[in-house]
């Protein structure tokens, strides 16, 4: 009986001893921080979010000027997709040609011409001309003369009238010196004709040749009236040096230079 009443007791004891010890071992773990698991609190008023940045403005859309004058003044000046500043159609041409040959190693030929054109559009016409030229002899003659055992050409081409169309596919603008704005386009062309060459002159025997040319330049329209060209020319055609002599394809390369004046001498722009 009493052994028992020993055991409750010594239980009691150890009871209390542990509460006592709890206390103290609680109290440091409250003040010791720890994970936040709780949802934050929604913002309310002037806490809420700011609202997203407006879009910057472009800079064609900004006014350059208190009063919007100046970039009125840009927008006219400068557009998208502009028109065309010369315009050729249903306008006659005169062009004065200057001519150099660049392919020819013995007799040089330096010679001047006419061209008449008709533009048909802006982009095409029908030219008819015609170029003398004077032979220009170099110091190769007497060694081509001994190579070729007297055969040789007194001078491959002596004048030539042709009838060529003129294509202008590419047309645009330069600025020069940063200020005045030049057009210019550059054409194509391509025609048959004939040509008077060495044996049709002394004696004219042979009269003159079938010829056909193919050529291409640039032209620039500084003036409504007014073009400055220039251009390469090639034309082929067959002769022979002398009698019982075969006949062969001649190729002569020239370089023109060429001042056009247009009639009328100006133009009212036509939308398509």
């Amino acid at each position: 009986m009493r052994s028992g009443r020993t055991v409750k007791h010594t239980r009691s004891r150890i009871a209390a001893a542990l509460l006592l010890f709890a206390i103290p071992v609680a109290g440091f773990a409250q003040a010791l921080p720890g994970l936040d698991l709780s949802q934050p609190p929604k913002p309310t008023g002037e806490q809420a979010a700011p609202p997203a940045p407006k879009p910057a403005a472009s800079a064609s859309a900004a006014p350059l000027g208190p009063s919007g004058e100046r970039d009125v003044a840009l927008g006219d000046r400068v557009k998208a997709v502009q028109r065309k500043g010369f315009l050729k159609r249903h306008r006659f041409e005169l062009t004065p040609i200057l001519a150099l040959s660049v392919n020819d190693a013995f007799y040089q030929k330096f010679g001047g011409g006419l061209r008449v054109a008709y533009n048909v559009a802006d982009s095409f016409a029908i030219a008819a001309r015609g170029v003398y030229f004077e032979p220009l002899r170099t110091d190769n003659v007497r060694l081509g003369k001994v190579a070729f055992q007297g055969q040789l050409l007194t001078s491959q081409l002596y004048g030539q009238t042709m009838i060529d169309g003129v294509w202008s596919p590419i047309y645009g603008k330069a600025a020069v010196l940063g200020r005045n704005i030049v057009h210019f386009d550059l054409f194509l062309q391509a025609g048959v004709g004939l040509v008077w060459s060495a044996t049709s002159l002394e004696p004219r025997n042979e009269g003159p040749h079938l010829a056909t040319d193919l050529g291409g330049g640039v032209r620039f329209y500084p003036k409504e009236w007014f073009a400055f060209e220039l251009g390469l020319a090639a034309t082929f055609y067959t002769d022979r040096a002398a009698e019982g002599v075969p006949s062969v394809v001649q190729n002569l390369l020239v370089a023109n230079v060429g001042f056009s004046f247009f009639f009328p001498m100006d133009f009212d722009y036509v939308y398509p």
